[in-house]
């Protein structure tokens, strides 16, 4: 063949070619429409073909009506109930919708062609796909079987009055285990299998076991203190009663080092504190939470007696009335603290106890570190406090009142002892040093005018007189009147 032959052809090839690609585009915009399902298509057993997504979407939607209402069993451990599927999130997926509307419209116009003659032909099955939300499945099959559930007891412990520790067994609970239901529920609704979920109990264990409870090692008390208070100042022993009760039942981890600032919390009346006497620049003065430095004082002592390690400390900057010299623990929020560290290597327990007029901190924790422990404290040296004397212009003079007493001040010393046998091991304490409060004295300095007695009318002329001149006055006071000058004082008899 020529090479002006092959040209003819070739020309000839192209000019057909593109006619009937031009005839074939002509056709599809003029008979098939972008937004209509071809012939042939399904979705799950539901013809598709002529539906615009409007349509479409109805149909599924019918079908999802339709499918919830199928029965589901649910049985567990002989049990049955009815799963409604309605409850458990269960929902056809509508992205189906879309590859529906795809087959027959992909592609370049030759594979479009191509595709639409194929599925007209052989048809196309797109698979319906359920959905089920889990957590909502996990939900209503704990509501359906919770007559199955048997929640755990948690062990633990208790301290009878007599300071007994005394161990409470745990015990394992029991629930219908909800995990399988959810592959067993898709297959069901997906695929058509036998419409049961077969569950099994599923053990539940305590939060915390006996043998964790016994692992704490808490059996015995080691150590307790008790300080007294005045029971008609109310707002102090209030107080007193919440930050007690912030301490009561703290666990304390072994080598855990507690802070009372951190537990207790800040002194607010958020917090429940109410104003009360407190020592604040050497002076008693009214303040949210005074009375708070007696729990953290007694608290200090049980630490000591209990043999434990302190890290933190502080005294007073005045004397104290509920303990020794020496044997007191300032604090205050975000300033000085009181610390101490859990030095055994089992747990601690604290228990408070706030009662008539006393407050107990009592600490238990392993009988192997029960230790025989002594406190001496003593004070070295007294400061006597001056006595302050502070015109009152609301007092009047020559009249004096002690508005406030004085305290000595001092500074002590204080030492624990602990005695093993005929041996004792003695450790210093940090020493103490309190400021003397001064005594003072108001003194008046109102002025108060002479008040002066009215004037006397008598008869006759006093004894030893012609006529009239000077009475006694008739209530017989030290006041003698000249009735010739009204008003003014003549003499005194006294």
């Amino acid at each position: 063949m020529s090479r002006t032959w092959v040209l003819v052809a070739a020309v000839v090839f192209t000019t057909v070619f593109s006619g009937s690609l031009l005839a074939l585009s002509i056709w599809e915009r003029a008979y098939v429409r972008p937004d209509v399902v071809v012939p042939g298509v399904k979705v799950g057993p539901m013809p598709f073909s002529g539906l615009t997504a409007a349509e479409g979407m109805a149909r599924l939607r019918d079908y999802e009506k339709k499918l919830l209402l199928q029965p589901v069993r649910l049985e567990c451990e002989g049990r049955c109930w009815s799963l409604p599927l309605e409850k458990v999130g269960a929902a056809v997926d509508t992205g189906v919708l879309s590859e529906a509307l795809a087959v027959g419209h992909r592609g370049w116009l030759v594979n479009r062609y191509l595709e639409r003659h194929r599925v007209s032909r052989d048809g196309e099955v797109l698979p319906i796909k359920v959905h089920v939300d889990q957590g909502t499945l996990t939900a209503t099959i704990a509501e359906i079987t919770r007559e199955l559930t048997v929640l755990p007891l948690n062990a633990g412990f208790k301290v009878l009055p007599n300071d007994t520790v005394v161990i409470i067994s745990g015990r394992e609970g029991r629930y219908a285990d909800p995990e399988p239901a959810y592959p067993q529920l898709l297959n069901i609704l997906n695929n058509g299998s036998e419409p049961v979920v077969r569950l099994t109990l599923k053990e539940l264990p305590p939060d915390h076991t006996t043998e964790e409870i016994i692992d704490m090692g808490i059996d015995a008390r080691l150590g307790e203190f008790t300080t007294f208070f005045d029971t008609t100042k109310a707002n102090r022993v209030y107080n007193i009663s919440v930050a007690a009760g912030a301490l009561n039942s703290l666990l304390i981890k072994p080598g855990e080092t507690v802070s009372f600032n951190k537990i207790v919390g800040p002194r607010s009346s958020e917090a429940g504190y109410k104003t009360a006497p407190t020592i604040i620049n050497n002076e008693f003065v009214d303040a949210l939470g005074g009375g708070v430095c007696q729990v953290s004082t007694t608290l200090y002592n049980a630490v000591l007696l209990a043999g434990l390690e302190v890290v933190e400390r502080h005294s007073h900057s005045l004397p104290v009335t509920y303990v020794p010299a020496g044997r007191d623990a300032t604090v205050v929020y975000e300033g000085a603290d009181f610390c101490f560290k859990n030095s055994t290597d089992k747990y601690l327990y604290l228990r408070t106890l706030v009662s008539g007029n006393k407050l107990t901190i009592k600490i238990f924790g392993n009988k192997d570190f029960i230790r025989n422990v002594k406190i001496q404290s003593w004070v070295i040296e007294i400061f006597k406090p001056k006595t302050v004397r502070r015109e009152d212009p609301n007092l009047e003079i020559g009249k004096a009142v002690v508005k406030q007493q004085g305290i000595s001040g001092c500074y002590a010393r204080a030492e624990r002892w602990f005695v093993t046998g005929d041996k004792t091991e003695k450790e210093e304490l940090a020493p103490s040093f309190y400021n003397p409060l001064d005594e003072i004295v108001a003194v008046g300095t109102k002025s108060v005018p002479v008040i002066v007695a009215p004037l006397k009318t008598e008869t006759g002329p006093v004894s030893g007189s012609t006529g009239p001149g000077p009475v006694l006055d008739p209530d017989q006071t030290n006041v003698f009147f000249d009735q010739s000058l009204p008003g003014i004082v003549y003499n005194n008899f006294r």
